[in-house]
Protein backbone atom coordinates (compact mmCIF):
# COMPACT_ATOMS: atom_id res chain seq x y z
CA UNK A 1 0.00 0.00 0.00
CA UNK A 2 1.14 3.65 -0.95
CA UNK A 3 1.91 5.88 2.11
CA UNK A 4 -0.93 8.24 0.70
CA UNK A 5 -3.09 5.12 1.37
CA UNK A 6 -2.21 3.92 3.95
CA UNK A 7 -2.56 7.70 5.31
CA UNK A 8 -6.18 7.59 3.55
CA UNK A 9 -6.77 4.38 5.76
CA UNK A 10 -5.84 5.21 9.11
CA UNK A 11 -7.70 8.93 8.75
CA UNK A 12 -10.72 6.77 7.78
CA UNK A 13 -10.53 4.43 10.05
CA UNK A 14 -10.93 6.91 13.23
CA UNK A 15 -13.86 7.57 12.03
CA UNK A 16 -16.84 5.41 14.03
CA UNK A 17 -19.49 5.24 11.50
CA UNK A 18 -19.11 2.60 8.91
CA UNK A 19 -19.69 4.29 5.23
CA UNK A 20 -21.36 1.74 3.58
CA UNK A 21 -23.59 0.55 6.96
CA UNK A 22 -24.86 4.48 7.09
CA UNK A 23 -25.68 5.03 3.67
CA UNK A 24 -27.81 1.38 3.94
CA UNK A 25 -29.06 2.55 6.80
CA UNK A 26 -29.88 6.18 5.89
CA UNK A 27 -31.89 4.09 2.91
CA UNK A 28 -34.22 2.25 5.11
CA UNK A 29 -34.75 4.87 7.94
CA UNK A 30 -35.96 7.30 5.07
CA UNK A 31 -38.37 4.25 3.58
CA UNK A 32 -39.27 3.47 7.78
CA UNK A 33 -43.19 5.18 8.16
CA UNK A 34 -43.59 7.01 11.70
CA UNK A 35 -44.98 5.05 14.28
CA UNK A 36 -49.02 5.77 14.40
CA UNK A 37 -50.37 8.08 17.28
CA UNK A 38 -51.85 5.16 18.83
CA UNK A 39 -48.77 3.82 20.24
CA UNK A 40 -46.88 7.12 21.46
CA UNK A 41 -46.53 5.48 24.73
CA UNK A 42 -45.83 1.95 26.36
CA UNK A 43 -45.58 0.54 29.61
CA UNK A 44 -45.03 -2.83 31.12
CA UNK A 45 -44.74 -4.28 34.40
CA UNK A 46 -43.14 -7.56 35.15
CA UNK A 47 -41.48 -9.34 37.95
CA UNK A 48 -37.78 -9.48 38.14
CA UNK A 49 -34.53 -9.46 40.37
CA UNK A 50 -36.86 -10.34 43.09
CA UNK A 51 -39.49 -7.83 42.85
CA UNK A 52 -41.39 -5.99 40.02
CA UNK A 53 -40.33 -3.85 37.28
CA UNK A 54 -41.71 -1.13 35.88
CA UNK A 55 -40.80 0.06 31.79
CA UNK A 56 -42.52 3.11 30.99
CA UNK A 57 -41.97 4.24 27.17
CA UNK A 58 -42.68 7.06 25.38
CA UNK A 59 -42.38 7.95 21.67
CA UNK A 60 -40.22 11.45 20.70
CA UNK A 61 -39.14 12.62 17.12
CA UNK A 62 -36.63 9.03 17.95
CA UNK A 63 -32.87 8.54 17.84
CA UNK A 64 -30.47 11.21 15.96
CA UNK A 65 -27.83 8.52 15.48
CA UNK A 66 -30.70 6.47 13.63
CA UNK A 67 -32.04 9.35 11.45
CA UNK A 68 -28.54 10.09 10.44
CA UNK A 69 -27.47 6.20 9.32
CA UNK A 70 -27.64 4.51 12.46
CA UNK A 71 -27.42 1.02 14.21
CA UNK A 72 -28.09 -2.38 12.03
CA UNK A 73 -30.44 -3.73 14.47
CA UNK A 74 -32.79 -0.77 15.69
CA UNK A 75 -35.84 0.89 15.38
CA UNK A 76 -37.56 2.17 18.46
CA UNK A 77 -39.41 4.53 16.34
CA UNK A 78 -39.74 7.14 14.08
CA UNK A 79 -41.71 10.40 14.90
CA UNK A 80 -42.29 13.65 13.10
CA UNK A 81 -40.37 16.71 14.22
CA UNK A 82 -44.07 18.17 15.31
CA UNK A 83 -44.64 15.53 17.72
CA UNK A 84 -47.28 16.39 20.18
CA UNK A 85 -45.08 16.53 23.17
CA UNK A 86 -48.84 17.56 25.33
CA UNK A 87 -50.21 14.74 24.29
CA UNK A 88 -47.39 12.68 25.00
CA UNK A 89 -46.85 13.74 29.18
CA UNK A 90 -50.72 13.69 28.94
CA UNK A 91 -50.80 10.14 28.65
CA UNK A 92 -47.60 9.32 30.60
CA UNK A 93 -49.92 11.05 33.29
CA UNK A 94 -52.72 8.88 32.61
CA UNK A 95 -50.37 5.30 33.23
CA UNK A 96 -48.26 6.68 35.80
CA UNK A 97 -52.04 7.44 38.08
CA UNK A 98 -52.44 3.41 37.75
CA UNK A 99 -48.80 2.67 39.08
CA UNK A 100 -49.41 2.38 42.60
CA UNK A 101 -47.55 -0.23 43.27
CA UNK A 102 -43.67 -0.21 45.21
CA UNK A 103 -41.21 -1.48 42.19
CA UNK A 104 -37.27 -3.09 42.66
CA UNK A 105 -37.04 -0.88 38.84
CA UNK A 106 -38.58 1.55 36.98
CA UNK A 107 -37.21 1.94 34.04
CA UNK A 108 -37.82 5.46 31.81
CA UNK A 109 -37.33 4.79 28.43
CA UNK A 110 -37.50 7.20 25.42
CA UNK A 111 -37.75 5.99 21.84
CA UNK A 112 -34.15 7.36 21.75
CA UNK A 113 -31.37 8.49 24.52
CA UNK A 114 -33.04 10.39 27.55
CA UNK A 115 -29.75 12.66 28.07
CA UNK A 116 -29.53 13.99 24.34
CA UNK A 117 -31.42 17.69 24.84
CA UNK A 118 -32.60 17.16 21.06
CA UNK A 119 -34.94 14.17 21.99
CA UNK A 120 -36.03 14.87 25.17
CA UNK A 121 -35.64 18.80 25.39
CA UNK A 122 -34.72 19.88 29.44
CA UNK A 123 -38.42 21.79 29.54
CA UNK A 124 -39.51 18.14 28.69
CA UNK A 125 -37.55 16.19 31.33
CA UNK A 126 -38.16 19.12 34.11
CA UNK A 127 -42.34 17.89 33.40
CA UNK A 128 -41.64 14.40 33.92
CA UNK A 129 -39.78 15.06 37.44
CA UNK A 130 -42.78 16.73 38.50
CA UNK A 131 -45.06 13.80 36.88
CA UNK A 132 -43.40 10.85 38.38
CA UNK A 133 -42.46 12.33 42.03
CA UNK A 134 -44.93 10.18 43.27
CA UNK A 135 -43.66 6.59 41.74
CA UNK A 136 -42.17 4.23 44.72
CA UNK A 137 -38.39 2.60 43.26
CA UNK A 138 -35.79 1.17 44.74
CA UNK A 139 -33.91 1.46 41.58
CA UNK A 140 -34.71 4.43 39.23
CA UNK A 141 -32.87 3.64 35.21
CA UNK A 142 -32.94 5.84 32.76
CA UNK A 143 -31.39 4.60 28.46
CA UNK A 144 -28.94 6.93 26.66
CA UNK A 145 -26.16 6.54 23.66
CA UNK A 146 -22.48 6.88 25.76
CA UNK A 147 -21.74 10.13 23.59
CA UNK A 148 -24.99 11.90 24.98
CA UNK A 149 -23.85 11.73 28.47
CA UNK A 150 -23.03 15.19 30.10
CA UNK A 151 -23.77 16.84 33.56
CA UNK A 152 -27.19 19.14 32.75
CA UNK A 153 -28.19 15.70 32.06
CA UNK A 154 -26.65 13.76 34.73
CA UNK A 155 -28.25 16.66 36.95
CA UNK A 156 -31.49 16.29 36.29
CA UNK A 157 -31.44 12.33 37.14
CA UNK A 158 -30.23 13.32 40.02
CA UNK A 159 -32.83 15.24 41.43
CA UNK A 160 -35.94 12.96 39.90
CA UNK A 161 -37.40 10.76 42.76
CA UNK A 162 -35.10 11.40 45.71
CA UNK A 163 -33.88 8.74 47.60
CA UNK A 164 -33.70 6.20 44.99
CA UNK A 165 -30.82 4.66 43.25
CA UNK A 166 -29.92 5.40 39.92
CA UNK A 167 -28.70 4.28 36.97
CA UNK A 168 -28.14 5.03 33.50
CA UNK A 169 -28.18 2.13 30.96
CA UNK A 170 -25.97 2.52 27.72
CA UNK A 171 -26.08 0.53 24.93
CA UNK A 172 -22.36 -1.01 25.22
CA UNK A 173 -22.97 -4.12 22.70
CA UNK A 174 -19.53 -5.67 22.35
CA UNK A 175 -16.27 -4.44 23.72
CA UNK A 176 -15.12 -4.74 20.37
CA UNK A 177 -14.32 -1.37 18.45
CA UNK A 178 -14.45 -3.63 14.95
CA UNK A 179 -17.35 -5.17 15.66
CA UNK A 180 -19.32 -1.99 16.89
CA UNK A 181 -18.20 -0.17 13.84
CA UNK A 182 -18.41 -2.59 10.79
CA UNK A 183 -21.51 -5.25 12.26
CA UNK A 184 -23.59 -3.04 14.25
CA UNK A 185 -22.45 0.73 12.86
CA UNK A 186 -23.20 2.15 16.59
CA UNK A 187 -21.21 5.33 15.74
CA UNK A 188 -19.78 4.68 19.48
CA UNK A 189 -16.44 2.72 20.58
CA UNK A 190 -15.70 1.25 23.60
CA UNK A 191 -13.76 4.04 25.26
CA UNK A 192 -16.77 6.27 24.66
CA UNK A 193 -18.61 3.95 27.04
CA UNK A 194 -15.46 4.21 29.61
CA UNK A 195 -15.70 8.12 29.23
CA UNK A 196 -19.63 8.05 29.91
CA UNK A 197 -19.04 5.43 33.04
CA UNK A 198 -16.49 7.95 34.48
CA UNK A 199 -18.71 10.82 33.98
CA UNK A 200 -21.76 8.94 35.73
CA UNK A 201 -19.90 7.36 38.44
CA UNK A 202 -18.43 11.28 39.04
CA UNK A 203 -22.15 12.45 39.68
CA UNK A 204 -22.68 9.36 42.23
CA UNK A 205 -24.58 6.94 39.30
CA UNK A 206 -24.63 3.73 38.34
CA UNK A 207 -23.91 2.55 34.67
CA UNK A 208 -25.24 -0.71 32.90
CA UNK A 209 -24.01 -1.78 30.06
CA UNK A 210 -26.37 -3.76 27.61
CA UNK A 211 -24.50 -6.40 25.75
CA UNK A 212 -25.54 -8.18 22.85
CA UNK A 213 -25.79 -11.59 21.44
CA UNK A 214 -27.15 -12.75 18.08
CA UNK A 215 -25.05 -9.54 15.93
CA UNK A 216 -25.02 -9.51 12.79
CA UNK A 217 -21.88 -10.68 10.09
CA UNK A 218 -21.13 -13.28 13.04
CA UNK A 219 -21.57 -16.76 13.58
CA UNK A 220 -23.30 -17.96 16.19
CA UNK A 221 -20.86 -19.49 17.99
CA UNK A 222 -18.84 -16.29 17.64
CA UNK A 223 -21.50 -13.90 19.20
CA UNK A 224 -21.84 -16.44 21.96
CA UNK A 225 -17.82 -16.02 22.65
CA UNK A 226 -17.81 -12.22 21.90
CA UNK A 227 -20.76 -11.56 24.20
CA UNK A 228 -18.64 -13.67 27.09
CA UNK A 229 -15.99 -11.63 26.54
CA UNK A 230 -17.47 -8.57 26.07
CA UNK A 231 -19.38 -8.76 29.48
CA UNK A 232 -15.45 -8.90 31.14
CA UNK A 233 -14.64 -6.25 29.36
CA UNK A 234 -17.48 -4.08 30.22
CA UNK A 235 -16.82 -4.21 33.97
CA UNK A 236 -13.30 -3.62 33.68
CA UNK A 237 -14.34 -0.21 31.82
CA UNK A 238 -17.04 0.62 34.50
CA UNK A 239 -19.89 -1.22 34.77
CA UNK A 240 -21.35 -1.72 37.70
CA UNK A 241 -24.28 -4.61 36.38
CA UNK A 242 -24.72 -5.44 32.70
CA UNK A 243 -28.00 -6.72 31.08
CA UNK A 244 -27.97 -9.53 28.22
CA UNK A 245 -29.98 -9.15 25.20
CA UNK A 246 -30.26 -11.22 22.44
CA UNK A 247 -31.39 -9.63 18.91
CA UNK A 248 -34.78 -9.83 17.46
CA UNK A 249 -35.65 -9.16 14.19
CA UNK A 250 -37.44 -5.43 13.76
CA UNK A 251 -38.80 -3.81 10.84
CA UNK A 252 -37.28 -1.04 9.45
CA UNK A 253 -33.89 -2.60 9.92
CA UNK A 254 -30.92 -3.39 8.09
CA UNK A 255 -31.13 -6.73 9.97
CA UNK A 256 -35.09 -7.35 8.47
CA UNK A 257 -33.10 -7.13 5.35
CA UNK A 258 -30.44 -9.31 5.99
CA UNK A 259 -32.97 -11.93 7.29
CA UNK A 260 -35.40 -11.80 4.41
CA UNK A 261 -32.40 -12.76 2.10
CA UNK A 262 -31.17 -15.42 4.22
CA UNK A 263 -28.01 -13.87 5.25
CA UNK A 264 -29.40 -13.55 9.11
CA UNK A 265 -31.01 -15.90 11.63
CA UNK A 266 -31.85 -15.24 15.41
CA UNK A 267 -29.28 -16.52 17.38
CA UNK A 268 -31.30 -20.17 19.24
CA UNK A 269 -32.16 -18.89 23.04
CA UNK A 270 -29.76 -21.70 24.02
CA UNK A 271 -26.88 -19.48 23.07
CA UNK A 272 -28.21 -17.05 25.67
CA UNK A 273 -27.79 -19.74 28.19
CA UNK A 274 -24.49 -20.82 27.02
CA UNK A 275 -23.52 -17.13 27.41
CA UNK A 276 -24.87 -17.05 31.16
CA UNK A 277 -22.95 -20.48 31.72
CA UNK A 278 -19.46 -18.81 29.88
CA UNK A 279 -19.53 -16.06 32.77
CA UNK A 280 -17.41 -15.69 36.16
CA UNK A 281 -19.11 -16.78 38.88
CA UNK A 282 -18.43 -13.44 40.79
CA UNK A 283 -19.40 -11.34 37.70
CA UNK A 284 -22.83 -13.70 37.10
CA UNK A 285 -23.78 -12.02 40.08
CA UNK A 286 -24.17 -8.60 38.45
CA UNK A 287 -25.63 -9.96 35.23
CA UNK A 288 -29.04 -9.96 33.81
CA UNK A 289 -31.13 -11.06 30.69
CA UNK A 290 -34.04 -9.60 28.94
CA UNK A 291 -35.66 -8.91 25.69
CA UNK A 292 -35.24 -12.88 25.25
CA UNK A 293 -38.56 -12.54 24.31
CA UNK A 294 -41.41 -10.00 22.64
CA UNK A 295 -43.13 -8.04 25.35
CA UNK A 296 -44.95 -6.07 22.96
CA UNK A 297 -47.28 -8.67 21.81
CA UNK A 298 -48.31 -8.54 18.47
CA UNK A 299 -50.78 -5.55 18.09
CA UNK A 300 -48.06 -3.46 19.20
CA UNK A 301 -44.39 -4.87 18.09
CA UNK A 302 -41.89 -4.06 15.25
CA UNK A 303 -40.70 -7.41 15.75
CA UNK A 304 -40.98 -10.15 13.39
CA UNK A 305 -38.92 -12.73 14.12
CA UNK A 306 -37.58 -13.73 17.57
CA UNK A 307 -34.60 -15.89 19.19
CA UNK A 308 -36.07 -19.79 20.14
CA UNK A 309 -35.35 -22.94 20.71
CA UNK A 310 -37.87 -25.81 19.14
CA UNK A 311 -41.96 -25.94 19.35
CA UNK A 312 -41.31 -28.83 21.52
CA UNK A 313 -39.61 -26.90 24.25
CA UNK A 314 -39.89 -23.50 23.35
CA UNK A 315 -42.37 -22.71 26.33
CA UNK A 316 -40.87 -24.62 28.90
CA UNK A 317 -37.50 -22.48 28.08
CA UNK A 318 -38.82 -19.34 27.83
CA UNK A 319 -40.62 -20.01 31.18
CA UNK A 320 -37.36 -21.20 32.70
CA UNK A 321 -35.46 -17.77 31.26
CA UNK A 322 -38.55 -15.78 33.25
CA UNK A 323 -37.79 -18.02 36.27
CA UNK A 324 -34.02 -16.58 36.12
CA UNK A 325 -34.81 -13.40 35.55
CA UNK A 326 -37.02 -12.99 38.86
CA UNK A 327 -34.33 -14.99 40.69
CA UNK A 328 -31.06 -14.98 38.85
CA UNK A 329 -29.30 -17.70 40.99
CA UNK A 330 -27.19 -20.78 40.36
CA UNK A 331 -30.15 -23.16 41.09
CA UNK A 332 -32.01 -21.53 38.53
CA UNK A 333 -29.32 -21.33 36.12
CA UNK A 334 -28.50 -24.64 36.68
CA UNK A 335 -32.26 -26.06 35.98
CA UNK A 336 -31.37 -24.51 32.49
CA UNK A 337 -28.39 -25.82 32.40
CA UNK A 338 -29.77 -29.42 32.84
CA UNK A 339 -32.78 -28.63 30.89
CA UNK A 340 -32.63 -31.55 27.40
CA UNK A 341 -34.60 -31.93 23.98
CA UNK A 342 -33.35 -32.38 20.73
CA UNK A 343 -32.63 -29.55 19.53
CA UNK A 344 -30.07 -28.34 22.02
CA UNK A 345 -28.02 -31.19 20.93
CA UNK A 346 -28.29 -30.26 16.85
CA UNK A 347 -27.87 -26.65 18.49
CA UNK A 348 -24.28 -27.62 19.70
CA UNK A 349 -23.46 -29.54 16.37
CA UNK A 350 -24.20 -26.73 14.48
CA UNK A 351 -21.57 -24.28 16.27
CA UNK A 352 -19.55 -26.81 15.96
CA UNK A 353 -19.15 -26.40 12.60
CA UNK A 354 -18.99 -22.71 12.91
CA UNK A 355 -16.10 -20.10 12.93
CA UNK A 356 -15.23 -18.99 16.56
CA UNK A 357 -14.60 -15.60 15.71
CA UNK A 358 -14.28 -12.68 12.60
CA UNK A 359 -14.85 -14.40 9.22
CA UNK A 360 -13.69 -11.43 7.08
CA UNK A 361 -14.34 -13.71 3.74
CA UNK A 362 -17.77 -14.05 4.50
CA UNK A 363 -18.08 -10.64 6.02
CA UNK A 364 -16.88 -9.30 2.29
CA UNK A 365 -19.73 -11.74 0.39
CA UNK A 366 -22.36 -9.97 2.82
CA UNK A 367 -20.80 -6.42 2.17
CA UNK A 368 -20.92 -6.88 -1.77
CA UNK A 369 -24.29 -8.24 -1.79
CA UNK A 370 -25.59 -5.29 0.29
CA UNK A 371 -23.55 -2.87 -1.57
CA UNK A 372 -25.17 -4.11 -4.77
CA UNK A 373 -28.83 -4.00 -3.39
CA UNK A 374 -28.59 -0.61 -2.05
CA UNK A 375 -26.14 1.10 -4.63
CA UNK A 376 -23.54 1.94 -2.48
CA UNK A 377 -20.66 3.54 -5.07
CA UNK A 378 -18.29 0.82 -5.35
CA UNK A 379 -15.05 3.31 -4.16
CA UNK A 380 -16.70 3.45 -1.00
CA UNK A 381 -16.96 -0.28 -0.64
CA UNK A 382 -13.67 -0.49 -1.45
CA UNK A 383 -12.59 2.02 0.85
CA UNK A 384 -14.23 0.23 3.82
CA UNK A 385 -13.43 -3.06 2.89
CA UNK A 386 -9.57 -1.84 2.89
CA UNK A 387 -10.39 -0.28 6.24
CA UNK A 388 -11.89 -3.52 8.11
CA UNK A 389 -8.83 -5.44 6.79
CA UNK A 390 -6.41 -3.28 7.99
CA UNK A 391 -8.11 -2.65 11.33
CA UNK A 392 -8.77 -6.45 11.51
CA UNK A 393 -5.43 -7.59 11.19
CA UNK A 394 -4.37 -4.70 14.14
CA UNK A 395 -7.21 -6.22 16.18
CA UNK A 396 -6.02 -9.92 15.65
CA UNK A 397 -1.96 -8.69 16.51
CA UNK A 398 -3.41 -7.13 19.71
CA UNK A 399 -5.34 -9.89 21.11
CA UNK A 400 -2.62 -12.17 20.57
CA UNK A 401 -0.12 -9.68 22.68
Amino acid sequence: MSSSNEKLVNAMADRKDNQVLKKITRQIYANRPQMPESMRTHYRIERANGGLLCDLWFLTKGCIHDAEGGCTMCNYGKASQSLYQEKVLKELQHIVKKLYWEFEDFLLTPSGSMLDEREVPDEMRGRLKELLKDVKTKRFIIETRADTVNENGLHFLQEILPGSEKYVEIGYESGSNWILRNCINKGTSAEDFEHAAALIHKSEIKVTANIAVGIPFLSERASILEAISSVKRAFAQGADSVVIFPYHVKHGTLLEVMYQKGWYNCISLWSLVAVLEGIPQDMLDKVQISWYKDYFGEARSQIFASPSTCGKCGQDVIELLDCYRQDPSPEKLDTLRSYDCQCKQEWKEHLETQEPGIDLGKVEVQYRQLAKEFEVKEEVLEEELLIMKKTLRGKDDADES
